[in-house]
């Protein structure tokens, strides 16, 4: 008796629920999208030590040892701002479309922005904002 009471229970909540649904879809109310179409926030690693900076400026400046870069976070609608200082390979995730870094290195340090064929661009060390396109980037190697 007691299972087809939950049974009997069962079928109708599944029913109230259902009549819940069916007018909100009449009233054109957009489903939300798959998540692979929505927005990714970009990431890096490992960590640089550093926590990224957000705001709707870009890249400015870069602290005098460091390469800095910027790239689009669509997830929050600001430029995500990371400064990397020491030496290693950093891997990029949802780096995608256009971008600036500055490399703010001493000693002549050269970075590296490396693409999946293991192909390289260099970065001197010139204190000078650049663009990029990050989606051609899978690291980057700050000396």
């Amino acid at each position: 008796m007691r299972i087809k009471r939950s049974l009997g229970a069962a079928a109708v909540l599944a029913t109230a629920v259902t009549a819940l649904a069916v007018p909100q879809a009449e009233a054109g109310q957009a489903a939300p999208a798959p998540a692979s179409v929505q927005a990714k926030s970009p990431t890096v690693s490992p960590s640089t030590g550093h926590a990224p900076i957000y705001n709707d400026a870009g890249l400015i400046s870069c602290q005098v040892g460091s390469l800095c870069t910027a790239v689009w976070d669509p997830a929050r609608g600001q430029w995500r701002v990371d400064r990397f200082e020491k030496c290693g390979t950093y891997y990029l995730s949802y780096w995608e479309g256009a971008g600036t870094y500055i490399n703010n290195q001493t000693g002549g340090a050269v970075g590296k922005f490396i693409r999946a064929d293991e192909t390289s661009k260099k970065a001197p060390a010139d204190n000078k904002s650049h663009p990029i396109n990050w989606s051609e980037f899978w690291s980057i190697k700050p000396c």
